[in-house]
């Protein structure tokens, strides 16, 4: 792996304090060992690379999680690119941080990664 995945042990808890609104459209969802399509890296996100799973799907797929060979990955771990819909003031558990973003599940139902520059912990 390239940088660690850093899983909050035991999850931190924090709030949204900006907008963040997930991109339209199904979230990618794969499993360990899957492989993937590995296009361009993300400018603003540099850990992060564009994949196109065997069904077409694309999403950004943290770097630490593929196992490159060339233009194509395999999984390490089971990864899901699910977005968190939040709004400033949404209650949050933190449970992991990569490349400038968060997995983390909003009080009240729902998880996903969100920016960390749009929460702060407590």
């Amino acid at each position: 792996m390239t940088t660690p995945v850093a899983a909050m042990n035991p999850p931190r808890r924090a709030r949204a304090i900006a907008v963040h609104r997930p991109a339209a459209g199904p979230a990618l969802r794969l499993r360990a060992g899957e492989e993937v399509a590995v296009g361009r890296r993300d400018d603003e996100w540099p850990l992060w690379f564009r994949c196109r799973a065997a069904d077409g799907c694309e999403g950004w797929v943290p770097e630490a999680w593929l196992e490159r060979d060339g233009g194509r990955a395999a999984l390490r771990a089971d990864y899901d690119a699910t977005e968190l819909e939040a709004a400033p003031g949404d209650r949050l558990t933190v449970h992991r941080a990569y490349g400038g973003w968060l997995w983390a599940e909003r009080e009240g139902g729902g998880r996903g990664w969100i920016p960390a520059r749009t929460v702060q912990f407590d």
